[in-house]
């Protein structure tokens, strides 16, 4: 409603007022404030018509100017009314939104220190207990040496088993350090070979590759821009899981590294005919100490994936995987900070990467 529209009616409904000084008439008035609120005016246009329609017209006959000039300013009253309600609403909305924001910060900051101080006591008690772990082993180890001759079959038992339990310990322990090393350690981002990276967490599983027959692929990787350490460890943890869920696979395991290129930028993966698991059971996937398969069947700390999407994470990047049952798992990851390189021009991997943004524990 412009002004000049507001005018002519505002001036009718004044003076219909003013003479019968009748609630339905006075109603009028709110209804022009309502329609000229929700045309985006201001109050000031209401004030300009009333002043406007008194200047232009005169008070009925036989009603007193005293009760006319009333009647008049009630009518004015009305029909500010709704720009009045709706600055009080504005107000007590702007307040309670102040107050959420207060909230939400003192939460935010209650959130922070919480998270500090559960990462520093995540980050002290695994040093407290790879010391104690450290003593455990060297004793075990040091009967096995020394004093096997003397220990019978059941005794000698007995002390492999310490002596597995407490490795199993110490290497859930370092994965827990790696955890909470994942969150505290500043990113240091630089451009990575991806291919000479996987190349490296290759190596660093020489000892579980002597032990499986795997046929192992590196296909062209991209340059990226990323935390090289960090990213090393995600290699790491990905093709350690892919090696120990094919075991067995027939007629051979196979583990398969690679990229593609998509819309969205650079698709990594890792691959393998292994196991797989049930894509219901997505739900556990990627966090800490939730296994999939049972420890007896296939060694692991339950940590290693929930690391990987951590890092992931703070590298801007999403983690996902496909898999059926017998029939082997594919893990996905994408890089945020993914810099130059050329791609190995594939197209693996689902067409929509948010299947399952999850993995079996590792």
């Amino acid at each position: 409603m412009s002004e000049p529209d507001l005018h002519p009616g505002y001036s009718e409904s004044l003076w219909a007022y003013v003479a019968m000084g009748s609630e339905e008439t006075l109603a009028r008035a709110r209804e022009l404030g309502k329609a000229s609120l929700q045309a985006g005016q201001n109050s000031s246009y209401i004030a300009t018509a009333h002043f406007k329609s008194l200047q232009t017209g005169s008070p009925p006959q036989g009603v007193a100017v005293g009760l006319s000039s009333e009647r008049a300013s009630r009518f004015l009253i009305e029909a500010l009314g709704p720009f009045s309600n709706a600055r009080h609403q504005l107000e007590e909305m702007s307040r309670e939104l102040a107050e959420m924001n207060d909230t939400l910060i003192d939460r935010t900051r209650e959130l922070e220190t919480a998270n500090g101080e559960l990462e520093t006591f995540s980050y002290s008690i695994s040093h407290d207990l790879r010391t104690s772990l450290q003593a455990v082993l060297g004793f075990a180890q040091t009967l096995t040496v020394r004093h096997s001759q003397n220990l019978d079959a059941e005794a000698s038992r007995c002390v492999e088993m310490i002596i597995k339990g407490a490795r199993g310990m110490n290497d859930l322990v370092d994965d827990l350090l790696a955890l909470a090393q994942a969150n505290r350690l500043p990113l240091n981002l630089e451009s990575v070979d991806l291919d000479l990276l996987a190349r490296e967490a290759v190596g660093e599983l020489e000892q579980q590759l002597a032990v499986s027959d795997v046929d192992l692929t590196i296909d062209g990787l991209p340059a990226v821009a990323a935390d090289r350490s960090l990213l090393k460890r995600v290699f790491v943890n990905l093709i350690s899981n892919a090696i120990k869920f094919s075991r067995g696979a027939q007629p051979r395991a196979r583990v398969e590294i690679g990229s593609s290129r998509r819309s969205k930028g650079l698709v990594l993966f890792v691959r393998d005919n292994g196991v797989g698991f049930d894509m219901g059971q997505s739900g556990r996937l990627f966090k800490a100490f939730q296994r999939l398969h049972g420890g007896a069947e296939f060694e692991g700390t339950g940590v290693g994936l929930a690391l990987v999407a951590r890092i992931v994470e703070r590298h801007g990047g999403r983690v996902w995987a496909e898999s059926e049952p017998g029939k082997g798992a594919t893990f996905y990851f994408t890089l945020a900070a993914e810099g130059a390189g050329a791609a190995s021009g594939r197209d693996d991997g689902p067409a929509d990467p948010g299947c399952a943004e999850s993995a079996s524990s590792g």
